[in-house]
């Protein structure tokens, strides 16, 4: 029997994207009554994690077009617009297999009726690969010297049997230490809903010349600055001496007044840094482009020099089981303080009145009213959507690459974050991101690699750095990419969507193409300040402890809240940090 829904609201969301999740927790937080709603039968929108099988059923439902309008009671003076399909930001989808279908074994192979002994051995090998590689005790590397041991063979039948296995994300992103998500989820105590893992290692394609070029570790730490062997003795001591600096800039600002707003790249050349070591500043630390300023050099180089340490030997934190995993903290968030939830249930109309304000919307013939409307831009309709010839959008190039080995392989396994510079075939600079199946995202034995750029052309703008790091020949050493997707999508991030929507709709732009959340994040004070200008953003959340209950349905007794002393407050932020770093559970 299915419940009937209260219709009158203080916040309506529709879509869960991690903006607009953000968003509903932060109103549930404050006590406002919240309607959170979603057409997909699974959480995250484009910020989700799928399964290989759901990952192959999601490219499958991407054409069943936008929810088909239903007739509701209005009011006079009322109108209501159709909504547009959330999925009209995808383009130039490519899946593919690059493997059999099936392992065939020739006619001989298998007799009629075995033996005891070769059913027992038949059955040992066609056990699960995560069951047979402990069997084999610890001879084999955990993480894989897989140049060491013979290439496995896969079939499209045995990766789709582990398919529970992936957690395949359309949009992989990483966490700094001490960027404006992790400090989110520390002060508002969403933390205990998510676990991490810190990236282990950053490498760089880099060489003395084109021909040379390989993949190199990229020093984070002084001792990785002073045991770097691509870094000369008297690079080392210019490296450090400058970073040093650029960590503390703002405490001496006027040591950097004359190079503020002048090219980033003349100051490193003004504190002479070769250009071994400018390579290594701007492509790896400061990850920013060719023309950017001083000042945004700088800003971006302390963010990445103070985020080392803080939990681990690299800036960057990864979510457990995909990145999908964020976007449900928040809503479990916002279903602790009574928000309601309604997956599978599409949106087909957005209400106004007379006077041009949003009054609420529309779902299976049932009319739902709201304060605020809060949406993804691809659900707005056509004439509160931006318009597709607005010069600050952008197009962002995605692929997904299924591996049967690491791209740099080592004793253990390694969470990798590596960024291709714009140059010999590359148009953007490419953030690569390679997942082993200690994070969750994959089976034992494989990894999940994934690729990010502005562009407008996935494969085309992947071809050179697939190129480079995949093998294109059977007895090559490098990875064989066993299955690989390609795909498209409209980046809003850079477009002011406040002026599309009216005074209580609020378009949120969906995913960007920066390493971090810290635009989301953004975007989510923004949309939270516009509905409440008064009120604190997310607050922290009280623990299961800290909740008295007096008697059901009574009223609370004086004291009896959800605010924690100070003290207690900062006790919760530190657990809460240790949360974040901590190695997580068995699944």
């Amino acid at each position: 029997m299915e419940v009937e829904l209260p219709t009158e609201y203080d916040v309506i969301v529709v879509g869960t994207g991690l903006i607009e999740c953000i968003v509903a927790a932060a109103s549930a937080r404050i006590g406002k009554k919240v309607l959170h709603i979603d057409q997909n039968d699974y959480y995250g929108g484009k910020w989700s994690s799928f399964t290989l099988q759901g990952i192959e059923q999601w490219i499958g439902g991407l054409d069943k077009g936008a929810v088909k309008d239903s007739k509701a009671e209005l009011d006079d003076g009322e109108k209501a617009v159709p909504t547009c399909d959330p999925n009209r930001g995808y383009s130039k989808i490519k899946q593919e297999w690059h493997i059999p279908k099936n392992e065939e074994l020739p006619p001989s192979a298998e007799p009629a009726e075995p033996p005891a002994e070769a059913a027992a051995e038949k059955a040992e090998e066609e056990k699960p690969a995560e069951e047979t590689s402990e069997a084999e005790g610890s001879s084999k590397p955990e993480g894989g010297a897989e140049t060491e041991k013979e290439r496995k063979k896969w079939s499209q039948e045995a990766m789709m049997k582990l398919t529970r296995k992936f957690n395949l994300d359309l949009t992989p992103k990483l966490l700094y230490s001490r960027g404006a998500l992790v400090e989110l989820l520390i002060s508002s105590n969403v933390a205990r809903y998510a676990e991490f893992k810190c990236i282990t290692r950053i490498l760089t394609w880099h060489g003395s010349s084109s021909d040379e070029e390989t993949l190199v570790m990229v020093p984070c730490s002084r001792s990785d600055v002073f045991t770097a062997s691509s870094i000369s003795l008297v690079e080392k001591r210019l490296l450090m001496k400058v970073l040093e600096s650029c960590q503390s800039y703002d405490q001496h600002p006027e040591q950097f007044e004359e190079h503020n707003d002048k090219p980033f790249i003349d100051f490193l050349k003004s504190r002479q840094l070769t250009d071994n070591l400018i390579h290594y500043v701007t492509e790896s630390i400061a990850m920013v482009p060719k023309d950017s300023t001083c000042r945004e050099g700088l800003e971006k180089m302390k963010l990445f020099l103070s985020s080392l340490g803080r939990y681990g030997t690299t800036p960057f934190l990864f979510s457990m089981y995909g990145c999908g995993e964020l976007p449900q903290a928040f809503c479990r968030l916002c279903a602790v303080f009574e928000g309601t939830y309604v997956l599978r249930r599409g949106v087909s109309s957005i209400v106004f009145n007379a006077e041009g304000k949003c009054t609420g919307l529309i779902s299976e013939g049932q009319r739902f009213r709201c304060s605020n409307l809060v949406m993804d831009v691809d659900y707005a309709p056509q004439n509160y959507a931006p318009a597709k010839n607005v010069s600050t959008k952008q197009c962002i190039s995605r692929a997904i690459f299924i591996t049967d080995r690491s791209i740099m392989p080592n004793e253990k396994e390694q969470l990798t974050f590596l960024r291709f510079p714009a140059k010999n075939g590359n148009t953007k600079p490419v953030n690569v991101l390679e997942i082993g199946s200690g994070s969750g995202v994959c089976p034992k034995d494989l990894y999940c690699i994934h690729m990010t750029c502005l562009g407008y052309d996935a494969e085309e703008d992947f071809k050179s750095s697939v190129q480079k790091l995949f093998a294109t020949e059977e007895d090559s050493d490098k990875p064989k990419i066993l299955w690989s997707l390609y795909f498209n999508q409209e980046d809003f991030s850079g477009v002011d969507l406040s002026s599309c929507g009216t005074s209580n709709l609020h378009l949120c732009s969906g995913p960007d193409s920066q390493l971090d959340y810290d635009s989301a994040i953004a975007q989510a004070q923004s949309v939270f300040s516009q509905m409440f200008p008064e009120d604190e953003f997310l607050p922290r959340a009280p623990d299961p402890e800290e909740i008295v209950f007096d008697n059901a349905g009574a009223e609370p007794k004086e004291g009896d809240n959800f605010e924690s002393k100070p003290e207690e407050a900062e006790d919760s932020k530190e657990e809460a940090a240790e949360v974040a770093a901590e190695k997580p559970s068995e699944e």
